[in-house]
């Protein structure tokens, strides 16, 4: 295996700890990732204005692949490396099918969030979002009457079409007539949302867009992640590590199973495959 230099890690389920905090010990891990010379990047659903600020923070945290791979940004200069957007006739036939249903509707252009006006603040009550989810509607939004109306008039292509909750026979349903409408990727983070993107783009896209602006051979990267939105990222890496919380689907293809992101999974992970060995 060539030298590891670069680490991609999805957060949600694999670096952060519930309350979307990170460790001392992934905190300490990264660090030294980066003292070894190891790039550390970011790779989630989220879009670049809700990354959250325990990583941030970070001055070594530069890069990260956003809107599951549909945006990648250098968050020191601003600048979007890769992108693999959603055109807007597309996107506007995506709205026009959920428009039929009473559920929770955002999307994501230049790294923020767009949604209805009102929505957020009632979005618990009419749309039925757990309580646990109301940390996912802490975005700095952008509030518009209409997200169809608003895509036509300023010819949008959104990042990603995020639905925060569903459930049963609606999920059912509205994945199916997506799947019948084509020209989409449709993935999940969590068990009870659905993540849209264009068909081409995924985590492992980000990450291969990133690696040619840096000039790094995908044999010298590494991904951990825990999901359905991180499969295509790992089985791009060099070296795939899956969390043991994770699903079957990402287990199969790692060449690592790290112990559940609870117990510091990610930064264990780090210290036993990832910085160099004395």
């Amino acid at each position: 295996m060539k030298k590891i230099r670069l680490l991609a890690f999805d957060l949600d389920g694999t670096m952060l700890q519930r309350g979307n905090v990170l460790s001392p010990a992934a905190e300490k891990a990264l660090e030294k990732a980066d003292h070894a010379g190891i790039l550390t990047v970011p790779a989630t659903g989220r879009l670049r204005d809700f990354l959250p600020p325990c990583l941030v923070r970070l001055p070594f945290i530069r890069y990260a692949i956003t809107s599951n791979g549909a945006a990648v940004y250098d968050l020191h200069t601003g600048e979007k490396l890769s992108s693999c957007l959603i055109p807007t006739e597309t996107a506007c036939r995506v709205l026009e099918i959920l428009e039929a249903y009473p559920i929770y509707v955002e999307f994501y252009v230049d790294g923020q969030a767009i949604t209805r006006v009102g929505e957020p603040e009632i979005a618990v009550e009419k749309y039925g979002l757990p309580e646990e989810k109301k940390l996912f509607l802490q975005k700095n939004y952008r509030l518009v009457p209409s997200l169809q109306g608003y895509l036509k008039e300023n010819g949008l292509c959104p990042e990603k079409i995020n639905l925060p909750y569903l459930t049963g026979d609606i999920r059912r349903e509205i994945i199916q007539k997506l799947e019948d409408m084509g020209g989409l990727c449709l993935t999940s983070s969590v068990q009870d949302n659905l993540e849209i993107n264009s068909e081409d783009c995924s985590k492992g896209h980000g990450l291969a867009g990133l690696c040619r602006a840096l000039g790094i051979e995908r044999e010298e990267t590494a991904a951990m992640g825990d999901n359905g939105n991180d499969f295509e990222m790992l089985r791009f890496a060099g070296f795939p590590i899956a969390m043991e919380n994770g699903t079957e689907e990402v287990k199969k293809i790692a060449s690592a199973i790290a112990p559940p992101f609870d117990e510091d999974g990610a930064a264990k992970a780090i210290e036993k495959w990832i910085l160099p060995k004395d």
